[in-house]
């Protein structure tokens, strides 16, 4: 097993969990009630689980080389987190004051709705396929490519859990509360800017 390797990996892993994007503002729509936030904490690590799966038996690469797979991937992906993006926006500027889960903060819903942010973010395809197809190689075994999936699940697991634990406690709370709309507001921005860059990508790649 590849010791150094997983290490590595595991560590640029870690800074790209920490980085803000879709997932972190998922969390934090989710934060109101720590069940729903744990159950979206699940569904993203479990599609950070799928990516990974995908990325390092070679399917994922076969979807970005495929044009119009990977161009579909990139449309659904665009309009379901612009969906979210118009959500998080009309609970800032709605007449509630209150943060908002998303979908009132069903657990199932938390799953399933951190689980699609997760696969249908073509930012994530491409970011798992760049660090596994650059630095996993056809020499690397099946024992370590397994222990590299094994690493990336539980790294994601533990960091979005915590977060969740974290976001849903009763001080964190408070603070959120009181800051709900520009909560709300920013992960709308949030949603909504990854939407329009990849349609922004897929216009300007569209042939003339």
């Amino acid at each position: 097993m590849n010791l150094s390797l997983l290490v590595t990996i595991g560590i640029i892993h870690i800074i790209a969990l920490a980085s803000p994007g879709p997932d972190i503002a998922l969390m934090l729509r989710f934060s109101a009630r720590r069940r729903a936030a744990l159950s979206a904490a699940l569904g993203i690590a479990t599609g950070i689980l799928v990516h990974s799966v995908l990325s390092l038996t070679g399917i994922s690469l076969l979807i970005q080389a495929h044009p119009f797979l990977f161009t579909l991937l990139r449309l659904v992906g665009a309009i379901y987190l612009g969906w979210l993006g118009l959500g998080a926006l009309r609970a800032a500027f709605g007449p509630a004051t209150e943060l908002k889960a998303a979908g009132n903060g069903a657990p199932d819903n938390g799953f399933w709705t951190g689980l699609h942010t997760n696969l249908l973010n073509p930012k994530a395809l491409v970011f798992f396929v760049g660090l596994l197809a650059a630095m996993v190689g056809p020499e690397v075994n099946w024992l370590t490519r397994t222990a590299l999936v094994v690493e990336l699940f539980v790294l994601s697991l533990a960091w979005f859990m915590l977060l969740a634990w974290g976001l849903s406690s009763s001080r964190a709370q408070l603070r959120l509360q009181a800051w709900s709309r520009p909560v709300n507001g920013l992960c709308g921005l949030l949603f909504c800017s990854v939407a329009g860059s990849i349609l922004w990508l897929l216009v300007s790649s569209a042939p003339v």
